[in-house]
């Protein structure tokens, strides 16, 4: 079984995960859901301890949490617990928080694996002095990258000056519900947006469309906006705009209550400015909701328009509005679409996730065993 805390010494191949916490109410977003997933893999010849390094929580407790998972993280490598060090990194704050593990395991020669989750390395990065530029390069030496999609192999590759041999494309995971959702004799349609509320994600995008929807197509409409971030501000823009009785927001929802809302949809929109691979579209798409969506990010390596979803460009409220209005007045429309991402959403599915680790894993700890002989 694998665990959340110290190893022991075992057969297992040892993987230590750094990041933020496993999905919970105090760690909340992508990055945590894809450490839950890894955190159990079901394969009994691995076993995973996860230390955790941030929380959605007070600033005093994200402060404690980092630098108690930092120091944690670095003693269990500097005492040779794990055979693989696996980093899950955003950009900011959490270079700093993993760039002491990495160092231990460059000094102990433990094989290190960086999982690049950021929306916005690339810009992030480019703001950045020359000087310290070339010191996270150095501090984010690794011997394997894992990005979320082709759009964000040049984006690393090019700026940390990384080998085509070092990186390659992970895309997130998810699990496959055993029954879609029913789009026929929907009424009303349901449209819901999962993510952490604010511009970025286009919420406010969202409530601008749906005000511009004909009064009859929005009658026939309602919407939940799910997430943290800036709740109290797009409850008070919906409530500015009259949509009190279209649209609800309901806040962070745990994984539970989550699956019990995507049961009941039949529409997913996310219309954000900036991304990686969503796991809230993949898991949306799943259920077999029909998307609308940007292109930024990897989300146009999974959604392809008028095929499993329909695209729409960010900052264009217009074009969410059309999209709304025909998938709630073409029934036929939506049942196609959301069951076409469905069927896509199987490309992303647990069991490939679980093998390309196992290989990965398995093949840079058998190579640094050999070359320690």
């Amino acid at each position: 079984m694998n665990s959340v805390g110290e190893m022991s010494v075992d057969d297992r191949l040892r993987v230590l995960v750094v990041g933020p916490a496993p999905i919970a109410a105090d760690s909340r977003g992508g990055m945590a859901a894809v450490i839950a997933l890894m955190a159990a893999h079901p394969d009994e010849r691995i076993r995973i301890t996860v230390v955790p390094t941030f929380v959605d929580e007070p600033r005093w407790r994200r402060l404690w949490v980092g630098v108690h998972g930092m120091v944690r993280a670095t003693w269990l490598v500097l005492r040779g617990h794990p055979d693989v060090l696996h980093i899950h990194l955003a950009h900011g704050g959490s270079v700093i928080r993993k760039a002491l593990p990495l160092w231990a395991a460059r000094l102990t020669g433990i094989p290190t694996v960086v999982h690049a989750h950021s929306y916005d390395f690339g810009g992030w990065f480019d703001r950045l002095p020359p000087l310290v530029q070339a010191a996270v390069r150095h501090m984010l030496a690794a011997d394997c990258w894992l990005v979320l999609g082709e759009r964000q192999l040049d984006e690393y590759a090019s700026r940390l000056r990384l080998a085509d041999s070092r990186i390659s494309v992970l895309p997130n995971a998810v699990r496959i519900p055993d029954t879609p959702v029913t789009q026929v004799g929907a009424e009303p349609v349901h449209a819901v947006s999962l993510g952490r509320l604010g511009a970025r994600k286009g919420s406010y995008d969202v409530i601008a469309a749906v005000a511009s929807l004909d009064a009859t197509v929005r009658s026939r409409l309602r919407v939940t906006l799910a997430g943290d971030g800036d709740v109290d501000e797009v409850r008070a823009a919906v409530s500015s705009a009259g949509l009190d009785a279209t649209i609800r927001v309901a806040g962070w929802l745990d994984p539970e209550a989550r699956d019990e809302l995507l049961c009941g949809a039949h529409v997913f929109v996310l219309p954000s400015y900036n991304e990686g691979l969503p796991v809230a579209l993949l898991e949306a798409m799943a259920y077999g909701l029909a998307p609308v969506t940007t292109m930024v990010g990897s989300m146009g390596e999974v959604v392809s328009d008028r095929v499993d979803g329909l695209t729409v460009r960010p900052g264009c409220p217009g074009e969410i509005t059309e999209a709304l209005s025909a998938l709630v007045t073409d029934a036929e429309l939506r049942a196609r679409l959301g069951g076409a991402a469905r069927e896509r959403a199987s490309d992303f599915g647990l069991d490939r996730w679980y093998q390309r680790l196992t290989q990965l894993w398995t093949r840079l700890a058998s190579t640094s065993a050999a070359l320690s002989r």
